[in-house]
């Protein structure tokens, strides 16, 4: 236990917010287990996510509890990167009500000559999962977002890579996924661009 104290003390520091106010969002995760908690906690300290503001939390999935990077998170983690320029999503022009077949995410770095680009097909990652049958479109561009990030910026496939699907079937995510209401918000702060941002017709 000493260990998981010296952790909470560390990530309340390099967070800036209070160690008591942290261990309150840890003890509402009941049956998180000592180890899943250092989990998270050094992986909101490397990559200064913030449990509390919702960047970064824990999901209940097939292999047990593991701490997972939001949707939040990963513009945080794309805004603060000092060489981040920039990014742009496309996707097929057809539209008559259908479901976009693929999501393409672009980055542009300062210090690279050509972006980083990612394509995510509708048909390989979507599941029976909720959320991709309630919110398909948000959930693919979740997807393609979260693994262009992660290229552009060396995020570890096991850091905190995981998405909403992999929760299991007869649970909730303990992130709740965002309304409508606060789409527009969440994109913008997505979308936010550097001052040396790269414009791209």
């Amino acid at each position: 236990m000493k260990i998981l104290e010296k952790t909470i003390a560390h990530a309340a520091k390099v967070l800036n917010i209070e160690v008591d106010e942290l261990q309150l969002w840890l003890d509402q995760h009941q049956g998180i287990t000592p180890y899943t908690q250092v989990q998270l906690l050094r992986l909101a300290s490397k990559h200064l996510l913030d449990p509390l503001s919702d960047e970064i939390s824990i999901m209940e999935t097939k292999e047990g509890f593991l701490p997972f990077i939001t949707i939040d998170g990963w513009a945080k983690l794309m805004n603060q990167h000092p060489q981040y320029a920039g990014m742009s999503l496309r996707e097929p022009t057809e539209s008559n009500n259908q479901l976009p077949a693929w999501m393409e995410c672009t980055i542009y770095r300062n210090d690279r000559i050509l972006p980083i680009v990612v394509k995510e097909y509708l048909e390989e990652v979507m599941t029976n999962h909720p959320s991709w049958q309630q919110m398909p479109r948000r959930m693919l561009r979740h997807r393609v977002i979260q693994q262009c990030a992660r290229l552009a910026f060396g995020i570890s496939a096991k850091e905190g890579v995981i998405t909403e699907d992999k929760q299991t079937s007869n649970t909730e995510i303990i992130k709740s996924i965002p309304t409508e209401k606060n789409e527009t918000t969440k994109l913008k702060e997505i979308l936010c661009l550097s001052k040396n941002s790269y414009q791209k017709s």
